[in-house]
């Protein structure tokens, strides 16, 4: 399909029109559409009839005429109103950035989860729309199934809106169990102190490359391997993989990307699937260094995770993509600890920030990046070596139920233990440990 691609700026933009529209080119051409026109506006705030007024709107029917367009798509999101008045104007398919991103998750969804995910974010998005998609399919030749049955004193809109609610509560209930099933199994990772590592960034900014490439360093079978594609939103499900580095062992989760304008029915649909981020221990943000907008694309990817209440969990920053610089000179280490310092909270658990450098192709930085991701998961679970006697069996529960035990040696009258704990167990254990065996009775 042909589609003319439009957009409106103003000073106070985050992005500028040239990013944002080469942005949804790359979502549009997500989905095989063949972009042949940008219209671009200069306006300090959108029309609210049709977002780009009259004199615009005359305009952009007569490039529909000239480049034969099939479909026009909005870079920022169109209300009800706007939407139907330019389908009446133009007499062709209108829709906006939310709509275009809905329709690729819902070719990508492969999980039920992700699926509910999108089939809820959808609905949420159609429901004040109710009229503008009756009048759609009614051009399309009429309706079928069950938003087509008329309800005694009912109208057909009304029955319509009756059943998008009845279903947003089905999937909304649906999604709270697998919630429910996700949140158990985060408790018994953490009730074994097995700390959560979740990659996260702005989308197409290497986190499944990073995430294999850290499989690849940590010895974990090929088959346990992310999808890794140069596209958007390559994957919208949450990947998880238990890895082992100096002994301590971690879930490494591969989230869902960020784009500019990421719609809020999209977030609050996939909060389930962010629920492991909110979990975590550790945050590794991905940043392509070689895009010209890496700040803004941190900022944005901070901002989402602010959101959902997730921005103060400690976190590093690694940078992919370094083989696409011309020389390792950058200002955007020093860039992005300026955007901390300004808009993280004191409460932040530290306030040591480590940086890594990666080339996922060559596999530059990566034991790098493993050794940055211990060190920092180090400092709230402790290494210790115990002697317990075999007459201690609570403290002997404990360490089985809750620590991580990297190796364990039955001798005459103790088990020696070589532990990770957290620091919250550490004065349970302060008599056991190796050096105070003497004290031991």
């Amino acid at each position: 399909m042909r589609a003319i691609l439009v957009g409106i700026t103003s000073k106070n933009d985050y992005f500028d029109i040239d990013y944002s529209l080469h942005e949804l080119k790359k979502l549009a051409e997500t989905l095989d559409y063949d972009i042949v026109y940008n219209v671009r506006q200069a306006k300090t705030k959108p029309d609210p009839a049709t977002f780009i007024g009259k004199g615009k709107v005359s305009e952009l029917k007569d490039l529909i005429d000239l480049y034969k367009a099939d479909i026009i798509i909005f870079d920022d999101a169109l209300s009800p109103a706007q939407n139907r008045n330019l389908e009446q104007i133009l007499n062709i398919k209108v829709i906006d950035r939310t709509y275009l991103i809905l329709e690729i998750f819902n070719v990508r969804a492969s999980t039920k989860e992700a699926k509910y995910e999108i089939a809820l974010a959808r609905y949420r998005y159609l429901l004040p729309r109710i009229g503008l998609l009756r009048e759609e399919e009614s051009r399309n030749g009429g309706t079928s199934g069950s938003m087509s049955n008329r309800g005694s004193g009912e109208t057909q809109q009304e029955l319509d809106r009756r059943h998008l609610e009845n279903e947003i509560v089905k999937l909304e209930s649906e999604l709270k169990n697998i919630r429910q099933q996700k949140l158990n199994q985060i408790n018994r990772r953490k009730k074994n102190s097995i700390p959560i590592v979740s990659l996260v960034g702005y989308t197409n900014a290497g986190k499944s490359s990073t995430m294999n490439s850290l499989i690849d360093l940590l010895n974990v079978n090929d088959e346990k391997k992310v999808l890794e594609k140069d596209c958007l939103f390559a994957t919208l499900d949450t990947y998880s993989r238990r890895l082992k580095h100096n002994n301590l062992n971690f879930i490494l989760t591969d989230t869902i990307g960020f784009v500019s304008k990421l719609p809020t029915t999209l977030i609050n649909s996939f909060y389930f699937t962010l629920e492991e981020v909110i979990n975590s221990d550790l945050i590794v943000y991905v940043v392509d260094i070689s895009s010209e907008y890496a700040l803004k694309e941190f900022e944005i990817t901070y901002k989402v995770l602010e959101l959902i209440g997730a921005s103060q969990i400690p976190f590093i920053v690694s940078f992919t993509k370094i083989d696409k610089l011309s020389n390792n000179k950058t200002l955007l280490p020093s860039q992005i600890l300026g955007f901390i310092s300004q808009n993280i909270k004191e409460d932040i658990k530290y306030k040591e920030y480590s940086f890594a450098f990666i080339d996922n192709k060559k596999g530059i930085g990566i034991r790098e990046l493993a050794d940055i991701i211990f060190k920092a998961l180090s400092r709230n679970y402790l290494h210790l070596h115990l002697e317990v006697p075999y007459t201690d069996g609570k403290v002997i529960n404990l360490i089985e139920e809750h620590a991580q035990i990297v190796a364990k040696t039955y001798l005459d009258s103790f088990i020696f233990y070589d532990i990770y704990t957290d620091e919250l167990y550490y004065p349970i254990y302060l008599k056991y440990e190796e050096k105070n065996n003497q004290n031991i009775a």
